[in-house]
């Protein structure tokens, strides 16, 4: 197939979590044989076929660190991705929820009451949100309505992440959906065996919306350790700071635990390090918050990893 991949950031270069998911799609796709042709924000790239069989949106509002972008949208003119959606039939894929709201870690933790509370008053108006929105939900715009009512396909990364993205937009013209399972290296990820010298272990950015406060008042004087940069205006004050490690050393902390805890604040897309700790043996401490947690599934079964990109490619290809 002639693939047009229409993304906020180029997945071959960016390093993020959604990136790395985007990444792997990209590479089992080329080892399918399709030709995939990336557009991106950052960096700025425009390259389309001009007969695709179809395009694959990805995080098209992502926003940096302004709350006022629209991604790709603002960047190439809303025209270039008129033109991109008319070419083909297209499939969204979002790895987080940038493309329902254009704030960071969705602080109404996806429960829509009207107006954005974190865009009304005097704040919102120094940041010129409520110029742009009135103060409502971005979820209501009529560009993103669109994009999840028109394409062929959503993709959500849990259960969970499809429920508060469909909750949020509240809308009953929305098309079939597909849940991406987290892809994992399970040779990577195994229990080695390893003897289990650390009580409590948090890997990710550790942030309010990461759940700090609940550790702060659940492990305050445990044994807990943190793999991770803090997020910023954060000072961890207890448990013992590893800092940033290399994804390569993870395992090996994950296998010297006896529990991984998981406790965000807002509802995690998927959470993919909780499966991870999962194949590593660890017990896991989480809440209705974490979308790993939300599949009918074993996350400690390495062969319910099996096959994962090669079935989000079958599906595509099924719908040309």
């Amino acid at each position: 197939m002639r693939i047009n991949l229409v993304s906020f950031l180029d997945p071959r270069i960016y390093g993020g979590g959604g990136e790395m998911i985007s990444r792997r799609l990209v590479e089992i796709g080329l080892e399918r044989g399709h030709d995939i042709r990336i557009s991106s924000v950052r960096p700025r790239a425009v390259n389309l076929h001009d007969r695709p069989h179809l395009s694959l949106l990805i995080d098209l509002f992502n926003f940096g660190h302004t709350v006022r972008s629209l991604g790709a949208w603002r960047t190439f003119g809303f025209s270039f991705l008129e033109e991109v959606t008319r070419r083909a039939p297209f499939v969204h894929l979002t790895n987080a929820y940038v493309d329902v709201c254009n704030l960071p870690y969705l602080p109404c933790s996806g429960i829509r009451e009207g107006y954005c509370p974190a865009k009304s008053g005097l704040n919102a108006l120094r940041r010129t949100t409520i110029r742009d929105w009135g103060g409502k939900c971005f979820a209501e715009a009529e560009r993103v309505k669109r994009l999840y009512e028109q394409s062929a396909l959503n993709v959500y990364l849990s259960p969970l992440h499809r429920r508060v993205s469909e909750s949020l937009l509240a809308s009953d013209k929305l098309p079939p959906s597909y849940i991406l399972r987290p892809m994992i290296d399970t040779s990577l990820f195994s229990n080695q065996g390893l003897e289990r010298d650390i009580d409590y272990l948090f890997v990710g950015v550790i942030g309010e919306a990461k759940g700090l406060q609940e550790m702060r008042e659940r492990f305050r004087d445990a044994n807990i350790h943190f793999l991770g940069r803090c997020a910023p205006g954060i000072t961890l004050d207890f448990g013992h700071h590893v800092g940033h490690v290399p994804y390569s050393d993870v395992p090996r902390y994950m296998n010297r635990a006896k529990n991984f805890v998981f406790l965000p604040r807002w509802p995690e897309p998927q959470g993919r390090v909780v499966a991870e700790a999962a194949l590593c043996g660890c017990n896991i401490i989480g809440n209705d918050n974490v979308g790993a947690l939300s599949f009918d599934m074993d996350l400690s079964d390495p062969s319910n990893y099996a096959g994962v990109e090669a079935e989000f490619w079958q599906t595509l290809e099924s719908l040309v």
